[in-house]
């Protein structure tokens, strides 16, 4: 077997238990949260496919949430069982210092960095942004699902309607509908009976037998009678959001936002985006580094499983710690000096004492 395969082997390996972790991880969050996401089916009228859908642009943001931990999870986890099966010994019978190994694991975690950071910057904010157009460009298409009776539903923004009775094949009785028109004043439709109809893919309420009570911005009430009204149910606003938010823009609609907000808190939320897209992922080679500390010889008479299980606590507190410092950029720019300080300082303690175990272990 050859040097490079033998010093790529673990890497391999290292890979084989992150995808893993990831699938396993990754799977059950999403499962976890596109139960929590059925609101949007079942308060905001949107179709299971949209909420497919949504659900399924998720999965990128999520595997962006947990990469960074399952990356320690999974490097402890490799080490651990090639220790274990007496793998990391044979290395030095093909001729191969721990020193080489160590820096190609460091080499290797800048590049698995770097591809992090393009996973984060382009892929990321692309689904984020998808999933948000999905919501917008929908209308209600549920719209009776969303109706009980005897209570005050809230289908839509802006408006709420009282039902006291609705049966099996859908029909609506004695229906009441405020609607807020903000400073335009509200509107109250009272009517004995009404429908949910669809026609050419667009949904219509139609309330019959009833009157329209209009009250303006001066007070002015007016009221008229009707037989029968159709109402487009797709004019309606939906409680979901229709503008986007910081995660969910691109990296060069990030920047425009950084330069058309000065001093302003809607920078420092740029900041901290940004932060979270490139800078955050740079933790992840003073992580290989705490991992690397178990190949040195254990001159110091500690357990080497205390050690380890130490090594990754410390290595679990840096990651919490970097995402409490990124959050902490939107209410004062300091932390963002901070965190490029905290970066480079945990990386060098780390890399001086890594190389320090090494050249006692080649002495």
């Amino acid at each position: 077997m050859s040097k490079n395969k033998i010093q790529n082997y673990i890497i391999l390996e290292f890979l084989k238990n992150y995808a893993t972790l990831v699938f396993i991880f990754a799977l059950v969050v999403w499962i976890t949260q596109a139960v929590r996401l059925l609101d949007l089916v079942y308060q905001d009228g949107n179709s299971f496919l949209v909420y497919g859908q949504y659900t399924l642009f998720q999965l990128p943001k999520i595997i962006s949430k947990i990469s960074i931990v399952i990356f320690l999870i999974a490097l402890f986890w490799t080490l651990n069982n090639l220790e274990d099966s007496n793998e990391l010994r044979t290395i030095s019978y093909f001729g191969i210092e721990p020193k080489i190994v160590f820096f190609n694991l460091l080499r290797f975690s800048f590049i698995f960095t770097l591809i992090l950071i393009i996973f984060k910057t382009f892929i990321v904010p692309y689904f984020n942004k998808n999933s948000r157009d999905i919501l917008n460009s929908e209308g209600i298409s549920s719209f009776a699902s969303l109706l009980r009776e005897n209570n005050f539903n809230n289908p839509s923004k802006n408006t709420t309607i009282y039902l006291e009775e609705k049966n099996r094949i859908g029909e609506l009785k004695n229906i009441i509908i405020f609607q807020l028109e903000n400073d335009a004043g509200n509107k109250t439709i009272i009517a004995k009976t009404g429908s949910v109809t669809k026609l050419k893919n667009k949904s219509y309420l139609i309330t019959e037998n009833g009157l329209i009570q209009e009250l303006d911005s001066k007070g002015n009430l007016s009221q008229i009678t009707f037989d029968k009204i159709t109402t487009d149910i797709e004019n309606f606003k939906k409680k979901t959001s229709d503008h986007y938010k910081i995660s969910e823009y691109q990296l060069s609609e990030l920047l425009n936002r950084y330069n058309d907000f000065k001093n302003s808190p809607i920078r420092f939320g740029v900041i901290s985006e940004l932060s979270g897209m490139f800078l955050i992922s740079f933790i992840i080679p003073s992580i290989t580094l705490l991992g690397i500390f178990s190949f040195s010889n254990n001159d110091f008479n500690i357990n080497r499983k205390l050690l380890k299980f130490c090594l990754f606590i410390i290595g679990f507190i840096l990651i919490l710690l970097s995402e409490i410092i990124v959050g902490y950029m939107q209410k004062n720019i300091l932390f963002f000096y901070f965190f490029i300080f905290f970066l480079l300082l945990v990386f060098f303690i780390n890399f001086f004492i890594a190389k320090r175990l090494f050249k006692n272990v080649n002495n």
